[in-house]
């Protein structure tokens, strides 16, 4: 409470020194010049409670460590045990096939999924993922018989990342459901248990030695283990290495048990049950709502240049996009699908450079990367295929440039200034001569360009993340501003009539005509205004057109 009221005290304060500010310039400009002591002390004391209510009760709020609701609590050990108790009670319902399946294709998820294909979609502050895994059981870990009934893992995610708008959805686009948290856990715990005995060659319903126990109990406790993501804690794998130096019959079980738990620590799948009779190949689905991470650039430049963005309503139009799921794959493709009022200007594949030295494992050759080999469209597509896994290091992307169709905002706001430029001269050449015209008219001519830029520039704000160009609306700020300027130089002169003498262009010189100096500015900076933007508007308009029937290689 005591906050509030210092803050609002703040405001009164402000809001009482740009009166004092506004009444004492007003006399200053009256008496000319006399009492500007003043207005300078009370221009401080203004600048000064600025800077210290917007530091005190909103920059410190806003920068301030958010306070923790939540308390995090890590899972109980006993909870370990307690999985280890039902695995070894339910060992014989899992199927040994059943486990390496399931184990397989979380170690190596590279080895079932043929193709990855991922779809995103713009929206207003969001990406719309959508992804198509195709999924091919190998035939050595199929039975003689057709099996009926496996567990996939679909998305293999890290703990502690929240999945928003999540859904998993079969081939024919039917939703289907996934497994519990707590229905996953149980099954890792019979996968582990079953691949232990099977590295021992006992069969399912034995007990394991107890340092195989021993061991598949801190297994447990890692793959139950939380992940506080408001902590940089390291991942324990002390339960990977304690079964990796295990001494067993069959190393090749006690290396997919190892891996299998180095994975389920730091990971945690999204499971689908395949109920039968199942075949080789299946198909999955599933969407998710992103939020793209906003840069606006490490230079000063660049950070001013995000911020008015955020300012005139424009917003990003390059995209980052992850491509982590490459490597989990044989075959993969990321489509991204933009408004039909863009256009796509350049695309590259960044981080991931020494990626595309190595080979896969079991792969025929070196990565194979492309993309579309054409540019102008809203569409872009990108290509893989043998991608191995990358290091921590490596922070793989694909980085598309999008621009606005023409005709965009630019030649919209090309048509403001130049219309913007014509007003101008046309009433500025006329006021030099007769600064009373004996009609109020001109005043609402040089009012239409203020109006217009207005209107074209912030007159329907879309839903796009992908919209908008800062110089469009820069253009148009200004020519508004120079319409008001017009418009104020016209009553000045218009007030005061014949009896007074303005400022004319120096040495009898005039700038189109013109030979007062106010007009003459104004003209030159709508002038320049005006040929920018139009020059920016052919250049896009040629690009464009270029693009449209040229092929990228």
């Amino acid at each position: 409470m005591l906050t509030k009221n210092l803050k609002f005290l703040s405001g009164v304060v402000i809001m009482t020194l740009i009166v004092l500010n506004a009444l004492t310039a007003t006399s200053v400009v009256r008496h000319r010049g006399s009492g500007w002591q003043v207005l300078a002390l009370l221009l401080v004391l203004l600048a000064a409670a600025v800077v210290l209510h917007t530091r005190h009760f909103h920059r410190r709020p806003f920068l301030a460590k958010p306070k923790n609701p939540f308390k995090f609590h890590q899972v109980p050990v006993d909870r370990a045990a307690s999985l280890q108790r039902e695995a070894k009670k339910n060992s014989g319902e899992l199927q040994l096939h059943e486990a390496r399946v399931f184990a397989g294709a979380v170690v190596k998820p590279e080895q079932f999924r043929r193709r990855v294909v991922e779809e995103y979609t713009p929206s207003r502050r969001t990406l719309q993922k959508l992804a198509t895994v195709d999924l091919d059981i190998p035939k050595r870990l199929l039975e003689a018989a057709t099996p009926q009934h496996v567990y996939l893992p679909v998305v293999i995610n890290q703990k502690g990342d929240l999945l928003d708008d999540f859904h998993i959805y079969e081939a024919n686009s039917d939703e289907t459901q996934w497994l519990s948290y707590r229905q996953y856990l149980g099954l890792a715990a019979e996968v582990l248990h079953i691949l232990l005995l099977t590295a021992y060659r006992l069969p399912l319903g034995s007990d394991l030695p107890p340092e195989a126990e021993q061991a598949e109990l801190l297994a447990l406790q890692g793959i139950v283990q939380r992940r506080d993501t408001r902590a940089h804690s390291v991942v324990d794998f002390s339960g990977a290495e304690a079964v990796e130096q295990l001494q067993v019959a069959s190393t090749s079980a006690r290396k997919l048990a190892g891996l299998f738990v180095r994975q389920l620590t730091e990971n945690y799948p999204i499971v689908a049950s395949v109920h039968g009779p199942v075949g080789r190949r299946h198909r999955f689905k599933y969407q998710l709502t992103l939020m793209p991470e906003v840069k606006f650039g490490r230079s000063a430049a660049r950070r001013w240049a995000g911020f008015f963005r955020l300012v005139f309503g424009t917003r990003p139009v390059d995209l980052n996009l992850d491509i982590s799921n490459a490597p989990t794959c044989e075959s993969f493709h990321l489509h991204v699908h933009a408004p039909d009022d863009l256009f796509l200007t350049r695309q590259e594949a960044t981080g991931f450079d020494e990626a595309l030295k190595r080979r896969a494992e079991g792969a025929p050759t070196l990565p194979h990367c492309r993309f579309r080999r054409r540019l102008g469209q809203p569409h872009a597509h990108f290509y893989c295929r043998y991608m191995p896994a990358f290091t921590e290091s490596e922070r793989p992307a694909i980085r598309l440039s999008f621009s606005e169709v023409p005709p965009g905002s630019v030649l919209r706001a090309a048509i403001t200034a130049a219309a913007a430029l014509a007003i101008l001269w046309l009433i500025g050449f006329v006021n030099s001569r007769f600064p009373d015209p004996g009609t109020d008219a001109p005043a609402f001519l040089l009012a239409f360009p203020a109006v217009a830029a207005a209107w074209l520039g912030f007159d329907a704000p879309s839903r796009k993340l992908l919209e908008g160009t800062l110089s469009a609306r820069l253009c148009l700020v200004v020519t508004a501003m120079l319409s008001l300027t017009g418009c104020g130089l016209f009553m000045l002169h218009k007030s005061f009539g014949q009896g007074r003498s303005w400022p004319q262009v120096p040495d009898g010189n005039s700038l189109l005509g013109i030979t007062d100096l106010g007009w003459a500015i104004t003209v030159a900076l709508a002038l320049l205004n005006a040929a920018r933007i139009g020059y920016q508007c052919l250049v896009r308009t040629w690009q464009y057109s270029h693009l449209l029937a040229k092929e990228v290689h």
